[in-house]
């Protein structure tokens, strides 16, 4: 941890001037050294909502910009804080997603025939939506420690400076990347739900709502990693 990489390429630049530039890729030295990294806004105003938001934004619209920047061995307890919400918020969207889209396959399927306002559906309704979105925010309480733990592995296997607790900080602040994620399924199940109360829409159509939900599991997939690799890639040589 005490060398000095090249942030573009990882050359170790122990006792170079930091005029000259990397003898591997030609990055100009002080670009690594005298980068600035700073502790993002949350962590500068844990309290404020303001700084929350902020964080939030940067993480979800300019993700390069922000790992490039991120103090990589600042607080992992901050970082824990800002992801705990972000898992509620997600696990609650996802909760009321599943619930919905399971209520209306079970119509589907014939296998629940009476109508959501009956008091004994509601109950169910509601204690589907509690207990899923409880098992979500577990479930990536737990992905989010194995990818570290993994992403660790293999860094070390390929002897990349990437221990433990920085991967697990950079993973806290991905948390953000699950809520477009959790909106997007929230509008498209929810909103086909108001288009067949509406009756703009038939049952017939069903396949065709199976079909986008599949496409949107595939795109939020490729959606995740790209940014999980964005904030890796920006991480793995910085030197503070």
């Amino acid at each position: 941890m005490s060398d000095i990489l090249c942030e573009g390429c990882g050359y170790v630049l122990n006792g170079l001037p930091a005029d000259s530039r990397c003898p591997e890729c030609g990055k100009p030295i002080d670009e690594s050294v005298g980068h600035e990294r700073i502790a993002p806004s949350w962590e500068q105003s844990p309290r404020k909502s303001s700084g929350f938001l902020r964080t939030t934004l940067d993480v979800i619209f300019a993700p390069t910009q922000f790992y490039r920047t991120l103090a990589v061995r600042g607080s992992v307890d901050h970082a824990r804080r800002f992801a705990r919400v972000h898992w509620w918020i997600a696990a609650g969207l996802f909760g009321l997603t599943c619930a919905t889209h399971t209520l209306w396959y079970g119509y589907i399927m014939n296998s629940m025939r009476s109508p959501l306002h009956e008091p004994r559906v509601l109950q169910l309704y509601a204690g589907a939506i509690l207990v899923l979105s409880v098992a979500t925010y577990f479930a990536l309480d737990g992905i989010t420690r194995l990818a570290a733990k993994l992403t660790n592995w293999e860094a070390t296997y390929r002897g990349i400076r990437l221990p433990y607790d920085i991967v697990l900080r950079g993973m806290y602040y991905h948390a953000a990347h699950y809520i477009p994620v959790a909106i997007g399924a929230f509008a498209t199940v929810i909103g086909y739900q108001i288009l067949l109360a509406l009756g703009r829409l038939s049952y017939a159509s069903g396949t065709t709502y199976l079909y986008i939900l599949a496409a949107e599991v595939i795109l939020s997939a490729g959606y995740l990693f790209q940014t999980y690799w964005i904030g890796m890639r920006n991480m793995m040589y910085a030197n503070r």
